[in-house]
């Protein structure tokens, strides 16, 4: 379950936020959303099956395309600036270029959050708004893992578009990187709603 750390009305800075980072000792998982550090939970059996069965076939077709896929451990930024209130931590990013001694991402292509009970309200709130906002951002994806839905937000030259695919034979076009999937491939081995 996600869980907001502090408690007063003054938002964490990336630069607090990085130093409240090193000052762990464990390699809990942890983001910063809307100045507020964020505890994740730990990924459920689903959860991990949906993002390895997308992140896999990305992988390796944008391998060949000069990108970089990340898997849950890489945060987004929007710049370089320590002073900014996000640092989220998604499911799945893409980026093309080579590689980064940073340990977070500035330019994203793509962005997949595989939404839970405990997450939803934040991944397609307030880090909804903020991908959303990010200049390099083509490609939003917001995976649920208690049944077969996919939200596909795509820049377009006319704004955001969105689509909602549930059935097996839908796919989940990823024009940006060259990537198609169908959801039947995305959910295997996955049984929705139990």
């Amino acid at each position: 379950m996600s869980q907001a750390l502090q408690h007063d009305d003054a938002p964490v800075t990336i630069s607090a936020f990085d130093e409240f980072l090193d000052g762990q000792r464990d390699h809990h998982p942890w983001e910063l959303v809307d100045g507020r550090i964020v505890a994740m939970t730990n990924p459920s059996e689903r959860h991990e099956q949906i993002v390895a069965n997308l992140g896999a076939p990305l992988k390796l077709l944008t391998d060949e395309r000069h990108c970089r896929v990340y898997f849950g451990g890489m945060r987004i930024q929007r710049s370089d600036n320590v002073h900014a209130i996000y640092k989220p931590r998604p499911d799945l990013v893409v980026r093309r270029g080579g590689e980064s001694t940073r340990n977070y991402v500035t330019d994203p292509l793509v962005v997949v959050e595989v939404l839970s009970p405990s997450t939803i309200d934040i991944d397609r709130g307030e880090k909804l708004r903020f991908y959303k906002s990010l200049p390099t951002l083509v490609h939003l994806i917001l995976a649920y893992q208690d049944q077969m839905r996919i939200e596909h937000y795509a820049k377009r030259d006319t704004g955001w578009q969105f689509e909602a695919l549930t059935a097996a034979t839908d796919q989940l076009v990823l024009d940006a990187v060259g990537f198609e999937v169908t959801l039947e491939t995305i959910y295997f081995g996955v049984t929705a709603g139990s």
